[in-house]
């Protein structure tokens, strides 16, 4: 008996904040009160002979994996679904500011608590929003056509990580510098489109490896440079939605950083225009059979440091301190270089962070308290016949993306970061042996589960093979 037809439906909508009169945007992000363009999501709903998923692209910079799974959760608990039926993908735009009850947003978000009232019922319409539009995308749901291929724009992105003589690297915050080291950034878009049977398009995924970090540390909600390149797709393919997916960009960013919105939009139209000069070289693909799958793989954290390291850390940061008081615009500290466009009391602040960071491990370390030996990372695949994508949480380096495609059993594979939640910076090991802001700096700050300790060799390796795994087993009767 043939099985019944693999079925999709895309919806759009809108999640642009409401600005409270002075605690900003959704009444928790004091310091962005002014709105650039809209911030907006898409939600797809996929399902074949009983097996349903619902997958949102949002406008949204992210939240960490247990929050993130606490909104999964309740979606999923509205519409009579599991958990691992609601799939979450963010283009981790910085300038779209935090939700209530999160704890990330823009560099510029301080989470205000002015307005309890306010927040909360900021926090009960941004689920109903998620919560309607995946009911609207099941009901839309019609068997469908799907056709696949890629498209190429090396203009608009590049490699952040400049590697430097002694060994470290800069964090290049200059696209034509950037580009001087020759290292890899993906250029690939990677696109599927979704067709009716009577021809009509439904509706389109783009994907593409690169931070939307022009508007970052701005007062404006923006959904940068994304919302420009979606909106001339869907000018492009009769107003149907138009739905991005992340790469894996943790080394990889926008032409402009720091930049304004007519760079942001610059940047997008010119990515826009690229993937719309390809839709017409995509070619059918065979669309069943649709299955997913999910596996919870460890990442090995290194151990604490000898004392005397952990106390040269600690040294180097008080020392940039008080460089920075006599100095206001230095930048570099332990073999980082923070952004000249950040305030001095930006800075400041997060040599701080890192400065008690360095104070709680020397206790742990004098009270013979080991840090964790690993941290947890749930990675995800998606196979729609011939079509498949790999889902990752956090921010992995565009090389580990292209391992997974290049060894992809399926002829066209979508890479997917930020997907599920945001877990951290996850490199490959030549450039955990760099150090630098992603592999090291950024993971040395106090958080709310405890400390961490960054990421050792071996993490790009675990998401590769994992998601290869999940990839084959797919391919099973």
């Amino acid at each position: 008996m043939r099985s019944p037809p693999f079925q999709a439906g895309l919806v759009g909508f809108d999640l642009t904040p409401r600005f409270h009169p002075t605690c900003g945007a959704r009444g928790c992000n004091p310091e962005m009160p002014e709105l650039d363009q809209p911030l907006l999501a898409r939600c797809l709903a996929l399902e074949q002979d009983g097996r349903r998923l619902v997958w949102f692209g949002s406008d949204l910079v992210g939240e960490g994996v247990k929050r993130t799974d606490a909104l999964r959760a309740e979606v999923a608990d509205a519409l009579g679904l599991r958990s691992e039926q609601v799939v979450w993908s963010s283009s981790q735009t910085h300038s779209s500011g935090a939700i209530p009850g999160g704890g990330t947003g823009s560099s510029v978000s301080n989470l205000s608590r002015q307005d309890p009232a306010f927040m909360a019922e900021e926090q009960r319409r941004f689920m109903r929003l998620y919560v309607d539009a995946a009911r609207a995308a099941l009901a839309a749901l019609e068997p469908v056509r799907v056709w696949a291929g890629r498209g190429y724009c090396d203009s608009v992105s590049y490699n952040t990580r400049l590697p430097l003589p002694n060994g470290g690297n800069k964090f290049s915050r200059h696209h034509a510098e950037g580009l001087q080291s020759g290292k890899y950034f993906d250029p690939t878009i990677g696109l599927v489109r979704f067709e009716a049977r009577d021809g009509r398009t439904l509706g389109v995924i783009f994907n593409f490896c690169c931070h939307p970090a022009t508007m970052i540390n701005d007062r404006m909600i923006s959904p940068d440079w994304v919302g420009a390149a979606r909106q001339h797709i869907e000018e492009a393919i009769g107003g149907a939605p138009a739905m991005f997916l992340q790469g894996f960009c943790g080394d990889v960013n926008c032409h402009h950083l720091f930049g304004t919105p007519a760079q942001a939009r610059r940047t997008g139209r010119r990515l826009g225009e690229a993937a719309v000069r390809a839709l017409p070289s995509l070619v059918p693909v065979r669309p069943e059979p649709f299955r997913y799958a999910f596996k919870t793989a460890e990442i090995r954290l290194q151990p604490w440091p000898a004392r005397a390291e952990l106390e040269r850390q600690l040294a180097a940061r008080q020392a940039y301190l008080e460089e920075l008081a006599l100095d206001p615009a230095a930048t570099w500290f332990a073999g980082v270089n923070l952004a000249e466009q950040l305030s001095p009391a930006q800075r400041a602040t997060l040599a701080q962070m890192q400065i008690r960071y360095f104070e709680q491990a020397l206790r742990l370390v004098d009270a013979g308290q080991p840090p964790p030996a690993a941290l947890p990372i749930t990675l995800g695949a998606v196979r729609i016949g011939d079509l498949a994508a790999a889902l990752s949480p956090g921010e992995n380096f565009t090389l580990t993306g292209r391992r997974i495609r290049e060894r992809s059993p399926y002829p066209h594979t979508l890479i997917s970061g930020d997907t599920n939640g945001l877990l951290g910076y996850l490199g490959t090991d030549d450039e955990i042996d760099r150090g630098g802001y992603e592999t090291y700096s950024f993971w040395t700050v106090p958080r709310r589960d405890g400390l961490l300790t960054p990421p050792a060799k071996g993490a790009a390796d675990t998401v590769v093979a994992t998601c290869l795994e999940l990839l084959e087993q797919l391919r099973g009767p």
